[in-house]
């Protein structure tokens, strides 16, 4: 039997055009930015496993083909947060095995270059077994991504993107993804504006220096922080407000600043609306999906 003539640069042209091609329906579905730069930097890595199957040994070649995966995902899904990374790098593999796989059933079906290399493509009625039972377990897995995604879809029709400027010329203003909280009624007691919760440390490093300041001195063990803010720094009393709320409980204060600007990015464009932001110690989002809570009337009213 006669051996199989290979060529290197066709191989890597198709195995990148599959590369590609997964790596933008990836991009896609995850609602990412597919910039074409970091899919060519994907297809170029995975290109690796393709080369060291015809210049290295096996042990190589079988590594590479584990590694590069992570590699490629890393480099053409500009994420952040590992659980996003997680959620890409899922579905690059469910997508690798389904549209591979068909790919590679078709090439053997129509008996493309004489089958799959110098066999005819084949299936025992011993091995069937296999077809229904990869059949099933892609399935499976795919629905499981697919409820995955569809909470992030629901997640983007209530999140917003915010830029917040406290006034701090040196730092600029600070970008962050809002949720809209039905359940948040706070207002400014002074101005009666609707209230932004922002977590502390997103806003740290936005905030002139005298506000900053301020945060690490002891506010809260006094039942009424008015008189101490007046006692520490007067001029504060322009931009912090004490707004009351009730735990369960107990009441307590939040720390309210009244910025500069905010403006607020949706489908139809940046408007700017009128709030004083609440900060809050506690991360409101465990996977990192969102820095604040915005209050529905910005959302009807703008």
């Amino acid at each position: 039997m006669g051996g199989v003539e290979t060529y290197l640069d066709l191989d890597i042209l198709i195995n990148g055009g599959m590369d590609a091609l997964i790596l933008t329906l990836t991009c896609r579905l995850m609602h990412l930015p597919a910039r074409p730069f970091r899919i060519m930097a994907g297809v170029l890595l995975g290109a690796i496993p393709v080369v060291l199957t015809c210049y290295s040994a096996p042990p190589w070649t079988t590594l590479s083909k584990w590694v590069i995966p992570f590699l490629m995902a890393g480099v053409a899904f500009p994420v952040q947060k590992l659980v996003v990374f997680l959620k890409a790098m899922v579905g690059f593999w469910l997508l690798s095995a389904g549209v591979g796989g068909f790919v590679v059933a078709l090439w053997g079906w129509v008996q493309f270059d004489n089958g799959l290399g110098h066999d005819v493509f084949a299936l025992a009625l011993n091995n069937f077994w296999i077809l229904p039972v990869g059949a099933l377990m892609w399935w499976l897995l795919q629905r499981l991504w697919q409820r995955w995604q569809e909470r992030n879809s629901v997640l983007e029709q209530t999140i917003y993107d915010l830029e917040i400027d406290f006034g701090n010329e040196e730092h600029g203003v600070v970008s962050i993804k809002a949720l809209l909280d039905t359940g948040n009624n706070l207002r400014d007691p002074m101005t009666g504006s609707p209230v932004i919760l922002l977590e502390e440390e997103a806003a740290a490093a936005s905030l002139p220096d005298s506000m900053r300041s301020f945060l690490d001195i002891p506010w809260k063990d006094c039942a009424d922080p008015w008189p101490f803010l007046w006692k520490v720094n007067p001029s504060l009393i322009k931009h912090l407000v004490f707004i009351p709320f009730q735990a369960i409980d107990h009441k307590s204060w939040l720390l309210g600043i009244r910025p500069a600007r905010v403006t607020c990015f949706d489908k139809q464009g940046s408007r700017q609306i009128k709030a004083t932001v609440a900060l809050v110690k506690q991360v409101l989002s465990a996977e990192g999906e969102y820095q604040a809570l915005i209050h529905p009337e910005h959302v009807q009213k703008g």
